[in-house]
């Protein structure tokens, strides 16, 4: 009377080996800082240097000295982070994960057919955690993803020499929209010290977020007229401002925007490149397959005096 199969389940095929990993964000903002320090384990300075001088009629054969040559200091303080994970083999024998496992009790053991994917998703999950905390560290937060070290958000804002780019006094109720996205970002451009105005490397940090409404403006303007590959990668130049505007994903949601010469935003590390050492062993002690990544790192400003910061009123 044909087949009988209402007692089985429906057959989904488990057998592909083909892992696929989420969408990770990359930690942009540190390409665009012009400032590195390394071999920091805990805090180190950054040495600034200041002359003044003041001009004196020439008028007579006679040395009259005047001036200042000043000293000071801005410290980076690094926090020491580590990811580690325990991984039991064992725990894959059950389910569809057991094709993953190298044939034999020993060898199942010892090492993974996918050790390089994990590495491969634990270096970019790392990256997208210190992309918010370059922005938005807070040690004193108690939330275990930003408590590392003060980012430059807390950083800028302690300081509290940071010039004002709001000025047109836009309310969190208005925000920062494609309405008002244009007149925001020129205003924020045109607070910049007369020091670093005429400087080729000044850069504009904003969320991706307000970057995507800045280009929803600018079209709506008629304003966008230029390489329209510019922007593709979240940055372009802000129209006769000659400042870069950068789209990165620490300031998404912050409703905050700063402006300075790349060479005053600093990002202070132990030893360049570590957060990308992963290492992964088999420990015999407990048949378990372990992995650590070990990184120190901070940010700072050296002068927060040449910042613009945007905030709602």
């Amino acid at each position: 009377m044909g087949f009988s199969v209402g007692t089985l389940t429906n057959y989904i095929d488990q057998s592909s080996k083909d892992l696929i990993a989420r969408s990770y964000f990359e930690n942009r903002s540190a390409e665009y800082f012009g400032g590195l320090q390394t071999g920091i384990k805990t805090s180190s300075a950054l040495q600034l240097l200041a002359v003044t001088a003041v001009p004196q009629a020439d008028s007579a054969c006679s040395f009259a000295a005047s001036g200042t040559t000043t000293f000071t200091q801005r410290n980076i303080t690094v926090g020491a982070i580590k990811y580690q994970d325990t991984l039991c083999p064992k725990d894959l024998r059950a389910k569809w994960t057991q094709i993953l496992l190298k044939q034999g009790s020993n060898a199942e053991n010892e090492s993974l057919t996918f050790e390089a994917s994990i590495a491969d998703q634990l270096v970019s999950l790392v990256k997208e955690h210190v992309e918010v905390l370059d922005w938005q560290g807070d040690t004193a937060s108690g939330n275990e993803y930003l408590s590392k070290y003060d980012g430059l958000i807390k950083i800028i804002d302690a300081a509290g020499t940071a010039l004002d780019g709001n000025t047109g006094n836009v309310t969190s109720a208005t925000g920062f929209i494609s309405t008002n996205a244009i007149a925001i970002i020129n205003g924020i451009c045109d607070t910049a010290p007369a020091k670093i105005k005429t400087k080729a490397n000044k850069v504009l940090f904003i969320g991706t977020d307000w970057f995507d409404t800045y280009v929803n403006g600018l079209m709506a303007a008629n304003l966008f007229n230029f390489d329209a590959t510019a922007w593709a990668d979240y940055v372009l130049n802000v129209p006769g401002k000659n400042v870069k505007v950068v789209g990165v994903h620490g300031l998404d949601g912050t409703g905050r925007a700063f402006l300075g010469v790349a060479d005053n935003f600093f990002l202070g590390v132990d030893l360049e490149g570590e957060e990308e050492e992963f290492k992964m062993w088999y420990s015999m002690d407990d048949d378990n397959i372990k992995y650590s990544i070990k990184f120190k790192r901070g940010v700072q400003v050296a002068y927060p005096s040449e910042i613009v910061e945007f905030t709602f009123d």
